[in-house]
């Protein structure tokens, strides 16, 4: 990973995190949350109770590698959403977050802006027709994550106060 793939840190504080064990520390969490027995789990997702018992071994060390297909299947067993996996693994880097009802509200909001979010860009990027891909460089990831912030934060704000516009006409 390059340091242009870096978050802004002097933003966000977050905890390094192994993403490899990061998702089968998440998975683990959730299924205990939901009580999930690992038998019920093996139901679930057609992965064998053995190799399910591998994967998610208490000892990180003792665990094989685990597949991206078994990895999926098992968000899918326990509806965990893979976006907000990746947004809690990868950019916060604690599966802590899962605890705070605010971060767990940006998670779902951040999932429905950006899933499409690539497709949508690369449609108007070629609109234009005077930028091709040379013109779109890495460098920029900084500035531009910047500016979604700034958006997102304005657009928030503006819808808040509108709520709170309405709920003063209502009493």
């Amino acid at each position: 990973m390059s340091s242009m793939d870096e978050p802004d840190q002097a933003a966000i504080h977050t905890k390094p995190v192994n993403s490899r064990n990061g998702y089968v520390e998440l998975i683990l969490r959730i299924r205990r949350s939901q009580r999930v027995s690992l038998r019920a789990l093996a139901d679930r997702t057609d992965i064998g109770k053995s190799r399910l018992g591998l994967l998610l071994h208490r000892d990180a060390s003792r665990r094989p590698p685990i597949s991206f297909d078994e990895l999926k299947v098992l968000f899918v067993a326990l509806d965990i959403d893979v976006f907000e996996a990746v947004i809690c693994v990868e950019a916060f880097g604690d599966i802590d977050v899962l605890e705070s009802p605010r971060h767990r509200a940006v998670m779902a909001l951040l999932r429905v802006v950006f899933r499409y979010l690539p497709v949508e860009l690369v449609a108007a990027l070629e609109a234009l027709d005077h930028i091709d891909d040379s013109d779109v460089r890495p460098e920029w990831a900084t500035g531009l994550q910047r500016a979604v912030v700034r958006r997102l934060v304005n657009e928030i704000t503006r819808i808040a106060a509108e709520r709170a516009i309405g709920w003063d006409r209502d009493i």
